[in-house]
């Protein structure tokens, strides 16, 4: 069962906006979102870009007023060096520190009235959990034109963005060099995991009642390959899905992680204090944060990747 529209809204908030799982059943564009290098031109001060959707956005100068939507858009700003041209974001926006001294436009709701009452150059939505927001903004003969979105589902997706971004505020050099420091961590970590003949099964449960995981096709799943372990949620298929306690009773996963679920509420359980991971103390707590497909993805790699292959 892949999550709707509606029952989407019975998960937790903060995840739906970090992971971006707003409305997976929708259409997304196969060159953009699928994984395509998105592309950027520049002549002389202007510069246009085609972003997740598509849709093509161009700028006459840098733009000096930015609102961000999206608490991994608000990282991505500010890791390129365009946080002092950041004037809006949204509650859920929390790193760096700068960024929770910034007006808000809202949260999951984002507010067309506060965001216009800003005057901004540029306004960067994700693709998943701002939909509703393209498209009022999009409306508004001021923003037309002015919206770029960028897409999260998968590590190249990410680096793509974060380059698209230092573009389009004019600091090209720190996101690549941004992109390389990502790329170089991700490679040592990969290097380390090849000599691995046993790759730890892990799962990520979003939410513990009902129960709903990462499935394949996902930022989490990303995440989970590149830390060496295997996603055990892909046997629920691809998206966040949700997922019988019974059928992860029987895959029994070696180390369980979740920003949802908590060690001392999973032994107090039925079926779940049976499992494995749960016995051996082998439920891991990862923040929101941690699991934001933003430019800190290789550290939360790197985390997992040390959680996964902890000495007993």
């Amino acid at each position: 069962m892949r999550m709707s529209r509606c029952t989407a809204f019975v998960l937790p908030v903060a995840l739906m906006l970090t992971i971006g799982c707003g409305r997976p059943n929708a259409t997304v564009p196969k060159t953009a979102a699928g994984g395509a290098t998105l592309r950027s031109k520049r002549q002389g001060g202007a510069i246009s870009a085609r972003d997740a959707r598509g849709s093509v956005v161009s700028l006459r100068e840098r733009p000096r007023r930015i609102v961000s939507l999206a608490p991994a858009v608000t990282e991505i700003l500010f890791a390129v060096g365009a946080g002092d041209s950041v004037v809006g974001v949204t509650a859920y926006c929390d790193y760096p520190d700068a960024a929770k001294r910034i007006p808000r436009v809202g949260d999951l709701n984002v507010s067309a009235e506060k965001v216009l009452a800003l005057k901004p150059d540029l306004v960067i939505a994700d693709l998943e959990a701002n939909r509703k927001a393209i498209a009022a903004l999009e409306q508004i003969g001021t923003l037309r034109g002015r919206v770029f979105v960028i897409a999260g589902k998968h590590f190249k997706n990410i680096m793509d963005a974060v380059g698209l971004v230092g573009t389009l505020t004019g600091h090209e050099a720190l996101a690549s060099r941004t992109i390389s420091r990502m790329k170089q961590t991700l490679t040592e970590i990969r290097q380390r995991t090849q000599s691995q003949r046993i790759r730890p099964r892990a799962v990520f449960v979003v939410q513990v009642a009902p129960l709903w995981v990462a499935g394949g096709d996902t930022f989490i799943d990303d995440l989970i390959t590149a830390a060496g372990g295997d996603n055990v949620g892909r046997l629920a298929g691809d998206g966040y899905r949700a997922f019988s306690l019974e059928r992860l009773i029987v895959a029994d996963p070696d180390h369980i992680v979740s920003s949802d679920a908590k060690p001392g509420g999973l032994r107090k359980r039925a079926g779940w204090r049976d499992m494995t991971a749960v016995k051996q103390g082998r439920v891991h707590v990862l923040g929101y944060d941690a699991v934001r497909p933003g430019p800190r993805l290789a550290e939360a790699v790197a985390q997992l990747n040390r959680i996964l292959f902890a000495s007993p």
